[in-house]
């Protein structure tokens, strides 16, 4: 799909419509726009007007990335198109970045000069990736935050498969075909998960020698997938390991080199490709815009997602700061707290335009699942803890709930049909 076909130029419009300006199209952006746009479409409300602001005509599902980067070349199955989710909803999209928000004006500056004012401006420009001042690590890592980076770490492993075939020496594959993930995160585990499931496969159908590859995942905490109970942390590890990954943790990266990656303690891990998955940080940019930010420079708000000393603007998803009133804890970046804040904001949204009151949000956290490899997964749901099959298919199910609910039934299906036949 040609970008030019589907954008549409941003418009001042009225001075008297109540304009909600959407910043961002990530998980919290999307689904507020098919929440309010369906809202509207089922109560219209006159004057008002729900505009897009995103530079990408296609959001991306960063949860499967794993899948466009080591599995088929298949970008598309991680992208849904917005110009096709909202085409039948009463929402404009202009793509776009903003570069400036005057707030004493209610105002939008996009990168072409164009000003757009708002009513109700939400800011959900999301995260990016946290690349810390190890030296070589920018010059060595692929980031793992984008279909871009997906497709640049499938260009570089299909470029050492390449290379390895025409190599006489066995000692020289076994260099060239040394596979580094840094990060034990979720990221990190399931894209070197997929590496160890999906690379011995694709080296023996070239005719190399399996034993030749070399996986390897680094992590500077003494354990991989904090965020998940102990036992299911055992069994990703347990996995892994039979699967032929070296799990090398409890020290920091010191510096990076061409082909390897050099840790506090002296060992050295052998690194042809080097992914880097060690964290995200909230969108710099937001953080120039004005608002209150925390330490990390996530956008502080209030019970109802609105930006501290702030009624007109709202902030959600990786970008905002909302501390759970149950714990006192800022949330972490996960998607479902961003669909969540999606789905109540266009609720709030909607009570603003009718003139009532906002309801404050209250996060649940109702599971988290990891895949390790295309077909086994770790993770828990309500009071269950899963392994194996049975987390790779609530995993799967959960991706395919998402597309169903900004895309409607035939999206979900479409995707279903996708997993099924390229055996996720």
């Amino acid at each position: 799909m040609d970008v030019s076909d589907t954008e549409v130029r941003c418009s001042d419009g009225s001075p008297d419509s109540r304009r909600v300006l959407i910043v961002g199209g990530g998980y919290a952006g999307t689904t507020l726009a098919v929440n309010l746009g369906r809202a509207l479409k089922r109560d219209p409300q006159p004057g008002v007007e729900v505009i897009l602001v995103e530079p990408n005509p296609c959001q991306q599902a960063l949860s499967e990335l794993d899948l466009v980067a080591v599995g088929p070349e298949r970008p598309e199955f991680c992208e849904l198109w917005l110009p096709a989710v909202l085409k039948d909803l009463p929402v404009r999209t202009c793509f776009n970045r903003v570069e400036n928000i005057d707030q004493h004006r209610r105002s939008v500056t996009s990168s072409d000069g164009h000003e757009i004012d708002y009513w109700r401006l939400v800011v959900c420009t999301g995260g990016v990736p946290h690349l810390p001042a190890i030296p070589g690590l920018a010059q060595c890592a692929v980031t793992m935050w984008s279909v871009a980076d997906a497709q640049e770490l499938q260009r570089r492993v299909n470029a050492q498969l390449r290379l390895a075939a025409r190599l006489p020496s066995r000692e020289a594959r076994r260099q060239v075909l040394s596979f580094t993930v840094c990060g034990g995160g979720a990221t990190g585990v399931e894209v070197v998960g997929t590496m160890a499931q999906l690379l011995p496969k694709r080296a023996a159908e070239i005719g190399l020698d399996t034993e030749d590859l070399s996986i390897s995942l680094v992590e500077g905490r003494p354990q991989i997938l904090y965020d998940l109970p102990e036992k299911q942390r055992l069994h990703a590890v347990d996995r892994l390991r039979r699967m032929g990954v070296d799990v090398v943790t409890g020290s920091m990266v010191s510096h990076v080199t061409d082909g390897r990656v050099v840790l506090a303690n002296g060992r050295e891990v052998a690194a042809a490709v080097l992914c880097w998955a060690g964290g995200t940080k909230a969108d710099p940019h937001a953080a120039q815009w004005g608002f209150s930010t925390d330490g990390s420079g996530r956008l502080v708000t209030g019970p109802d997602l609105k930006a501290e000393g702030h009624d007109d603007v709202y902030a959600l998803g990786d970008v905002a700061a909302f501390r759970d009133p149950r714990t006192g804890r800022v949330l972490p970046m996960l998607a479902q707290f961003a669909i969540r804040q999606g789905e109540h904001t266009a609720k709030n949204l909607m009570r603003e335009i009718r003139g009532e009151e906002t309801t404050p949000f209250v996060p649940h956290m109702h599971g988290e699942f990891v895949s390790i490899g295309p077909s086994w997964g770790v993770g828990w749901a309500w009071n269950m803890r899963l392994s194996g099959v049975p987390a790779i298919l609530m995993k799967r199910l959960t991706y395919v709930l998402y597309w169903w609910q900004v895309g409607g039934l035939r999206l979900a299906w479409s995707r279903a049909k996708e997993l099924l036949a390229m055996q996720r």
